[in-house]
C-alpha cells in the first residue's frame, strides 16, 4: 500500500478554492488514521468552519457520512438534512451537528484504487445546494487524489 505524501500539496488553499468557486458555506476533506486500535477517519482540512469542533470528530469506516462513502465509494448527497430519517439519527453524523449543516454532498477520493478521503461540501441555514451541484460531483479530484477510481493506460 502506497501512502501519500500530504505536504507535496497545499490541499487546504484549494479547498478553500472550491469552496468559494462553487459557493458553499463548508468544505471539509476527511482522511483515514492508523492507530493501535485501528483506522480511524478525521475531518483534516476544513473551510469556512463555524468552530473547532470538527478536529474532535473521530469516525469508523462505515460510521458517520465520511466514514460511509469512504466505506461505499459512492458519492452522498442530502439535499435536506431536516428529512425525518436524518433527523432521527442525527449523531450518527456529527459534522452536521457541529457545522450546522443543512444540505450536502461527499465524495470519495480515490489514490491507487482504494478510497483514501472524502471530499465534503455542505450549506447551511437551508440554503439550496448551488445549481452547480453535477460540476462538484464531476470534481477531478484535489491534489494526488481523485474523484473517481480511474484506470489510466
Amino acid at each position: 500500500m502506497d501512502p501519500i505524501d500530504f505536504s507535496k500539496h497545499d490541499y487546504q488553499t484549494e479547498l478553500e478554492a472550491l469552496r468559494l468557486r462553487f459557493g458553499f458555506d463548508f468544505a471539509g476533506i476527511a482522511l483515514p488514521t492508523e492507530d493501535h486500535v485501528g483506522m480511524k477517519i478525521k475531518w483534516r482540512y476544513v473551510s469556512g468552519n463555524l468552530n473547532n469542533r470538527y478536529q474532535r470528530i473521530v469516525l469508523r469506516n462505515g460510521r458517520g457520512i465520511a466514514g460511509t462513502v469512504m466505506k461505499t465509494g459512492k458519492s452522498m448527497t442530502i439535499a435536506d438534512t431536516n428529512q425525518e430519517e436524518i433527523q432521527q439519527s442525527l449523531f450518527n453524523f456529527p459534522i452536521l451537528l457541529s457545522e450546522q449543516l443543512t444540505a450536502l454532498i461527499a465524495i470519495p477520493l480515490w489514490h491507487n484504487h482504494r478510497v483514501k478521503g472524502v471530499l465534503l461540501f455542505g450549506q447551511r441555514n437551508g440554503k439550496p445546494l448551488p445549481n452547480k451541484t453535477h460540476d462538484v460531483i464531476n470534481i477531478k479530484g484535489i491534489g494526488s487524489l481523485t474523484s473517481e477510481d480511474r484506470v489510466i493506460l
